[in-house]
Formats: C-alpha cells, structure tokens, sequence
C-alpha cells in the first residue's frame, strides 16, 4: 500500500502545486496592473517566472535536502519535456509561426546559455560560484528584455486604475501568498518525499525521477499554456513560453539551486541530456530559421527524439 500512497500523494500534490502556480500566476499579473507595470513586461517576467516556479521550488528543496539527482533532473529534464513534449505538441496541433527576431535574441541566448551550462557541468560539479555566475545572466538578460520591451511600450491608461473601488488589492495579496505557500509546501512535503520513495522503491536513481515524472509534472503549466496557445492559433506565444522557461530552467532554476548547495553531475547528464538540451535548441533553430514557422512534421520528429532519450534513459542510462 505505500508505494501506491505514494503515487497518489504524487499525483495530487502536482494538481495542487499547478493550481496554487496559477493562484500565485494571476495574482501577481492584478498587483503589476494595480501598480501601473505594463502588461508586456508581465508577461515577460512575473506570468513567465510564475510558470516556471514549480521547477524551481522542487529543485531548491531538492537542493537544500541534498538530492541532486531530483534537482539537476527536473531543471534539465524540464528543458527537454518544453521542446521534446510542449513546443512539438503544439506544432503538431498547428503549424506555429512567430516573429523571426526571437530567433535572433531569446533562442540564440537560449543556445548560448545551454552550451555554458555544458561546459559548468563537465568537472561534475556545479558549485555556488557557478550559481552565481548563472544568475548574474539570468539578471542581465531579463534587465535587457524589461529595458527593451520598455522602450517599446506605448504610453496609457492600465485596466484598473490605483482608486478603483471594485478591485481589491488585499484580496490579491491573499491570493499572491497562499498560491507561494502551496507551491512551497508542497513541494516540501509531497512531490519531493513522494518522488524519492519511488525511486527507492524501483531501485532506480532519483536522477530518472527526476528526468521523467518530475520533470514532466513540473512542466504541466507550460504544456497547457502551449496547447491553448497552438488551439487558439497563437503559436508564437507557445514558442515564446518554451523559450523563456527554458531559460529559466538553466539560469534561474539551476543558478538558485546551485547557490543553496553545490550539485553533483553525473555522467550520463554531463554526456547525454546536456548536449541534448543543447541539439534541441539547434534542432529549433535550424527548423525555423528560414521560413519563421515549426511544421507539423518538424513537431513529429522532435517528440520521436525525446521518446527516444526517455526510452533509453530508463532502460539503458541507469542500469
């Protein structure tokens, strides 16, 4: 019976993390609105930061507690899971089209910043000064977009105004707080000791937990965003999502987790999933460099190699 308490627990603490990330997600966008910050820069930083929180709640826990595997697994198995599952199921639904300038900032930063990770993690270590250097960029690079989206920013009048009776700061803050509270605890208490039990009890490493059910778990607000987005024929927004949470994950999510407690690297991480996260990134850049879009077969062949990297993660990497 425990080890089936143990998937239910799993399974239940990430409906609740997903619902308290979209809490936390709302509540933040109503408080930047209430304080006059322009919807552009919400999207780009609070709602995208908000998306990503529950990878970097369990990778921090999973930091500070000393499972590495879970850590290192959920930031980079996330990556994957944004392409490999997210971005290739929404090209699947719809062809997604975008503007060809993100190819030649946020993607090429995304590429820039896999193959710096790479070679951080290659000693097999990735140490607090490290982590500080990963978020150093992660500050830089989001000062560049709020600096840049700024300027481009139109002058008006926001949605609700600082005296309009009908909102409610307080009711927001409420929210804001316990959306934080949940993701936090439940990480804590559930999806970490949850996913570890399970691990042990299969006698695989925590890593594979890590790369496959967390990882995926954690990704769950992406998936859904990028899914509507492609439905809704706004694929560029889906690709834009993947984008920047894949930033996230390398920069913020591993750079904060990094500074709480150096991170052992294992081998297969440091000679297969990085140079993956790595071929990704070229494989999206390549499919949409000339004509700005990711077709449908292009979507295709992108799901069939993360199929195959989880295949042989869990049945060759660990054994």
């Amino acid at each position: 019976m425990g080890i089936y308490k143990d998937f239910i627990i799993f399974i239940v603490g990430f409906f609740i993390i997903i619902k308290s990330a979209d809490l936390f997600t709302s509540a933040a966008e109503s408080i930047a609105i209430f304080f006059n910050i322009p919807r552009v820069i919400i999207g780009l930083t609070i709602v995208s930061m908000a998306t990503t929180f529950p990878e970097l709640t369990v990778s921090a826990l999973s930091s500070y507690l000393g499972q590495s595997g879970i850590a290192i697994g959920n930031a980079t198995g996330s990556c994957l899971a944004n392409i490999g599952l997210i971005l290739a199921a929404a090209a699947i639904i719809r062809e997604v089209s975008f503007n060809p300038q993100v190819i030649k900032r946020e993607l090429v930063f995304l590429l820039a910043a896999s193959v710096l990770l790479f070679f951080l993690m290659w000693d097999g270590n990735l140490s607090s000064k490290e982590g500080v250097l990963l978020l150093t960029l992660f500050i830089a690079f989001y000062a560049y977009v709020i600096r840049r989206e700024f300027g481009k920013a139109r002058k008006g009048k926001n949605e609700r105004a600082a005296g309009d009776k009908k909102y409610s700061l307080g009711k927001d803050v409420a929210k804001f707080g316990a959306g934080a509270i949940g993701v936090v605890a439940c990480a804590k208490w559930a999806i970490i000791p949850a996913a570890v039990n399970i691990a042990h009890y299969f006698k695989v490493p925590e890593i594979v937990i890590g790369i496959t059910m967390v990882a995926v778990g954690t990704s769950l607000p992406e998936l859904v965003t990028a899914i509507i987005a492609s439905v809704k024929k706004m694929g560029e927004l889906a690709l834009g999502n993947v984008i920047g949470a894949n930033i996230l994950n390398l920069l913020w999510v591993l750079g904060a987790s990094s500074l709480i407690k150096p991170l052992a690297v294992d081998r297969q991480t440091r000679i297969v999933t990085m140079p993956l996260v790595i071929v990704f990134a070229v494989l999206v850049f390549i499919f949409t460099r000339t004509q700005a879009r990711l077709s449908r077969n292009e979507g295709v062949a992108l799901f069939c190699l993360y199929a195959g990297y989880i295949f042989y993660i869990v049945k060759f990497a660990y054994i």
